[in-house]
């Protein structure tokens, strides 16, 4: 809970506007790494670690993306069409909203703030929380008429 108080404290308040607070966690496969696109059975596990992102709502349809564990930000404009992987770590988010616009969704604008504590590298799933967590806030911004999956 200590996070989730912490990043919707006054230190992100200055986007502006109010903000909300996603979390997902990261998970171990108990059994069947790696079986699970290969038609075997798996048990994966919600573990104690997450990643939670502030969103803050923007006027225009670029999404401003800062990462507290690489103290960097990122701006991608959605309608950009030449948008295109970088080998970043904001690649995983904008993964997620590139494949959103492609299912229908209308995405808006945002100011999203990252913060995580599932050890990187560690087999414990971090790009798939970050990626889960951006899919909430993003489908939670999405303009109102935006179509549902």
């Amino acid at each position: 809970m200590t996070a989730v108080r912490e990043m919707s404290g006054p230190s992100l308040n200055s986007f502006g506007g109010q903000s909300r607070v996603f979390r997902a966690p990261g998970r171990v496969n108990l059994i069947g790494e790696h079986t699970d696109y290969n038609d075997g059975f798996v048990m994966p596990a919600a573990i104690d670690f997450s990643t939670w992102v502030t969103i803050s709502p923007r006027d225009d349809r670029v999404l401003s993306v800062y990462s507290e564990y690489f103290l960097e930000r990122a701006n991608f404009n959605l309608d950009d069409p030449a948008l295109r992987p970088q080998r970043h770590w904001s690649d995983y988010v904008k993964g997620v909203a590139v494949t959103l616009e492609r299912s229908g969704y209308r995405l808006r604008g945002a100011q999203l703030h990252i913060r995580g504590n599932v050890p990187l590298g560690s087999g414990l799933s971090s790009s798939a929380a970050i990626e889960v967590a951006a899919g909430y806030v993003n489908t939670t911004n999405a303009a109102p008429n935006a179509r549902k999956v």
